[in-house]
């Protein structure tokens, strides 16, 4: 197998020119060490096979051997994904999948580059397993949001992923809503956000996340004390000092008051409507 040509391979994306020259670098990096060049090889050659993957031992294996290749491990865990993302195409294209739906999914690689960087510094993913789904073909970007079959209460849904794509435009909700029900020939639709926490129905009721939110009968509320989605919101990790997160938008200054109040952090589940089809 020859060295995967990252910048080639990415210019498909609006990657900016320093992530496409540490992408290269590190593969360059990577296909100058055995082990490391070994298991990419093995990853794209069984993916290539249809033969099944442990990408979450592989992933681990690779982190360990990061810190010989002189990269971070967040960026390493990123490469054999751009290795295979031609021969995701390929999957795509004999399932007869249109590229526009392949660009959209595997956009999602961006996203995750964008908050790595802004996060810890570094180019590359903090949850690099979270992708493989994409490349089992399990999950798709349908426009603006991302959906997954699951089952929920015994029967099949479609499980609804919010990325970091820029603003929550509700119209741009409801036609991602339309494109999956012909996509996947269903209309049953949840979501596990923190978008759907009560404390975000303080907000205006122009707000995108109000009316997402709207569209969704809460089944129930899951505290997180530890704020994992400080980032989504603040853009800052939480030190516990309510005060010193930033109210610059109105919906950090909600969730500052809310907190700063006694409010415990969380995610609210949901399941959709159908107010918005």
């Amino acid at each position: 197998m020859t060295r995967p040509d990252a910048a080639k391979i990415l210019l498909r994306w609006p990657y900016s020119d320093a992530v496409v020259a540490a992408y290269s670098t590190a593969m360059t990096a990577a296909f100058s060490d055995a082990r490391v060049r070994g298991i990419i090889e093995a990853i794209c050659a069984d993916y290539a096979g249809d033969r099944p993957i442990d990408m979450r031992a592989r992933l681990a294996e690779l982190a360990g051997l990061a810190g010989a290749l002189g990269e971070h491990e967040y960026t390493v865990k990123m490469l054999p994904y751009i290795a295979l993302l031609d021969a995701a195409w390929e999957k795509y294209r004999e399932r007869g999948i249109p590229r526009e739906i392949y660009l959209d999914s595997f956009a999602d690689l961006l996203w995750k580059t964008r908050e790595c960087r802004t996060r810890h510094g570094v180019y590359g993913s903090a949850v690099a397993f979270w992708h493989w789904r994409f490349f089992e073909l399990k999950c798709f970007a349908l426009g603006r949001l991302q959906f997954e079959p699951v089952e929920y209460d015994s029967a099949p849904a479609l499980n609804v992923h919010i990325p970091s794509s820029g603003r929550l435009i509700y119209e741009d909700c409801v036609s991602s809503y339309q494109r999956a029900r012909e996509f996947f020939g269903m209309s049953r639709f949840v979501c596990d956000s923190w978008l759907l926490h009560p404390a975000c129905r303080g907000l205006g009721e122009g707000s995108g996340i109000r009316r997402f939110a709207a569209d969704y009968e809460l089944q129930y509320v899951t505290d997180d004390p530890q704020f994992l989605d400080v980032w989504n919101i603040f853009g800052m990790p939480f030190t516990g000092d309510c005060a010193a997160l930033p109210a610059d938008t109105s919906l950090r200054r909600l969730w500052r008051d809310y907190l700063l109040g006694g409010g415990v952090p969380g995610r609210g589940f949901g399941l959709y409507n159908g107010g918005g089809l």
